[in-house]
């Protein structure tokens, strides 16, 4: 668990690093991706470091960061000697930690230009492939590649097709108006133009397959309807006149598609002149709905625990800091405390196996899972040992609550792979109070009511309060 933990920190912190460099203004495009390229370099410990473009069976190498005096940016290959027509072939990460010991042994590659370790994966630039992303070394690497390598991979691949979208869409943003007409139709982006009064004046083709709209539907009409509600119609607008104020600006925002889904997307919004007497606001909007769902999926692995799917002990503790602070600013706001650790669990481990342990754990997760309101937090912070916030609620309530949950999982069977099971589970019980200096000393108060019902026979509420 510490070592899937650390690697998804070292994954956000690249990613960080990634986004940090292409937020930067005074480097140009071409080195903001040399600069994501030494930065994979360095994640996954290989020598070389490309962006290709590939044209039929023409490889070109867009931007490289590799040894001096090996390759050079817009160097010319066959797309065959390459280990990226492999990864085309396969539309996926292809990882080769030492080609001579795997299925790819005598690959071209290899044979042509002596590389031995690779990974790369298929860039994509408005749905349709551009080129790879790749990373190799003429030494076998040391570590093998797992799921997470190729996952990151697969996110990198996603920020470099999103970083060349968005350049794409900057680059066409800054065109004169002259050439506005001839590149608004075909842009790669999604492109809207709305009057003063937030009616849709032009859309491109792009943004109708992304809103699943015509444009029949969509000009004339107000924008409120492709917006989710009336307070996202107002942020819309808000931005609306921020852009006629500063002359461009940039939001993720939601819209809403023909079929009500709501989808994610990136606007780049810049003033321009309709007549001389009116200022419209042309937004280029890329669908990022992907990106967010793959951060998404990265937070909740690096805040939830894997097995039951509860807070991890880390986010649980920074949950518990913010409920005693809403707490300590509130004095008429009272929030308990649950502390759980099931009865002997060890002697389940030893003599059933951990997997059985391990469904064991779920089942009671479960439990508190159904037990809970939306409002409360459940944590598991050790082995078998949980935790619960209940905001809004006194000692007397949880108290009853504590009970319920005590009783209800002494009193059910578990058949685990033929072996009827009932376990107990010992808690303890106290609540936030004004005077505590920080979230451990509650902790400490239900750790300590948790030892009471161990020492008094286990299968037991006890309760501390502060004194």
């Amino acid at each position: 668990m510490k070592d899937k933990l650390r690697i998804i920190k070292r994954q956000n912190e690249t990613l960080h690093k990634l986004n940090k460099i292409a937020a930067i203004s005074k480097i140009s495009p071409i080195e903001t991706l040399r600069e994501a390229l030494v930065i994979g370099k360095e994640h996954f410990g290989l020598e070389f470091g490309i962006v290709s473009h590939i044209v039929e069976q023409d490889y070109t190498v867009d931007v490289q960061s590799t040894p001096p005096n090996t390759l050079h940016d817009t160097q010319l290959f066959a797309l065959g000697s390459t280990y990226c027509k492999t990864t085309l072939e396969i539309d996926d990460v292809l990882a080769i930690k030492d080609v001579t010991t795997s299925k790819y042994a005598g690959h071209p590659c290899h044979r042509d230009f002596d590389l031995v370790s690779y990974i790369g994966a298929p860039i994509r630039v408005n749905s349709k492939v551009y080129g790879t992303i790749n990373f190799s070394s003429p030494k076998a690497r040391q570590l093998e590649y797992d799921s997470t390598d190729d996952e990151f991979m697969r996110l990198l691949a996603k920020w470099a097709g999103s970083f060349l979208e968005r350049q794409i869409t900057l680059d066409e943003l800054s065109l004169t108006k002259k050439r506005f007409e001839m590149i608004f139709e075909n842009n790669a982006s999604g492109i809207m133009l709305v009057d003063e009064t937030c009616n849709i004046v032009m859309v491109n083709k792009r943004f109708c397959e992304i809103i699943g709209y015509s444009k029949g539907e969509l000009i004339g009409k107000s924008s409120r309807h492709i917006h989710l509600n009336d307070p996202s119609n107002k942020i819309i607008t808000d931005n609306f006149t921020k852009v006629k104020n500063d002359s461009y600006q940039k939001i993720e925002y939601q819209l809403k598609r023909k079929d009500n889904k709501a989808i994610w997307c990136e606007f780049f919004g810049s003033s321009i002149e309709l007549t001389k007497e009116s200022t419209g606001v042309v937004w280029s909007i890329l669908d990022i709905t992907t990106q967010k769902e793959m951060q998404e999926k990265l937070e909740l692995q690096a805040t939830t625990d894997f097995l039951t799917e509860l807070y991890n002990r880390r986010f649980f503790s920074r949950r518990l800091e913010e409920e005693l602070s809403r707490v300590k600013r509130n004095i008429n706001t009272t929030s308990s405390l649950m502390m759980f650790d099931l009865d002997r669990f060890k002697q389940i481990n030893d003599s059933l196996g951990h997997l059985s342990g391990d469904i064991v754990l779920k089942k009671f997760a479960d439990l508190l899972k159904h037990y809970s309101r939306k409002t409360d937090i459940l944590g598991r912070i050790g082995g078998e040992e949980f935790a619960m916030i209940l905001p809004d609620t006194k000692l007397a309530d949880a108290l009853v609550l504590a009970n319920k949950i005590k009783e209800e999982f002494a009193n059910k069977e578990l058949d685990i792979d033929g072996n009827k099971l009932h376990i107990t589970v010992s808690i303890g019980l106290t609540s936030f109070t004004h005077d505590d200096k920080n979230y451990d000393t509650a902790i400490a108060r239900a750790d300590s009511a948790l030892y009471k019902a161990k020492e008094n026979g286990r299968n037991k509420v006890e309760v501390e309060v502060f004194n």
